[in-house]
Order: C-alpha cells, then structure tokens, then sequence
C-alpha cells in the first residue's frame, strides 16, 4: 500500500491551526500566571448632565479596577439643592468584568447644574 502524499495547501491549514491552538493555550496560561484573584474594587465617575425627556441625564462609568467580575452593582447617585429637596438615583448593572468598565445614565427632574452630584454609594456581589 502506498501512502497518500499531502499537497501544500494541506500542510499549510495544518500549520496555521497548530498556531492558533499553541497561541490560545500560550494566552490562557499567561492569563492564568499573571491575573490576581483580588476582589471587585468599583470606581464611578460622573458625567456632564444634559437635558433629556424625563428630567436631566447624567452619564455614570463605573469601572472595575479589581481581579475578579462583580455582579449587580447598584451605584446610587444624590442630587442635592440648597434649599430644596434632595433626590436620589440608582443604576443597577448587572454583570461588570475585570479590568473593563460600563456606562449608564440616572435621571433627575431637576437641574443638577443647581446642586450638588454625588455618588452616595456602591454595592456589588461577587460571583
């Protein structure tokens, strides 16, 4: 019996797949030696508010600085007037990775150029 001899274009898809298989593997060790299993650490910022159609939209990124994913974060938002009412807005976000960071807006029916923004608290889960 004769053995079957491979043309080039068969050792080349060969070789392009044993790449990619050693680079994912290479990838997942490296991420594996390298990523600390340190917990959630949130951090929000505040945008610019603008005018919107149920109030005022204010942008809110939070940003996982930590090693490990952190599950419904609630970021609650105050708005304070002096010399009026305070009101409050919460922003749950259900899933945010490590290392990423995602973006939502609260809404407000006054103005907060007249106040005072502030994020009143964070709270999260870990998986």
């Amino acid at each position: 019996m004769k053995a079957v001899e491979k043309n080039r274009l068969e050792w080349i898809v060969f070789a392009v797949s044993l790449a990619l298989v050693a680079a994912t593997f290479g990838y997942l060790i490296r991420e594996t030696i390298v990523t600390q299993e340190s917990p959630p650490d949130v951090v929000v910022a505040l945008g610019a508010p603008r005018p919107g159609s149920g109030g005022f939209m204010v942008p809110v990124v939070a940003t996982n600085r930590g090693g490990q994913t952190a599950e419904n974060v609630q970021v609650s938002v105050e708005l304070e007037i002096p010399g009026g009412p305070t009101h409050e807005s919460v922003l749950v976000i259900p899933f945010l990775p490590r290392a990423s960071n995602r973006q939502g807006w609260v809404t407000f029916p006054s103005d907060p150029g007249s106040g005072t923004l502030r994020v009143k608290g964070v709270g999260l889960q870990s998986p």
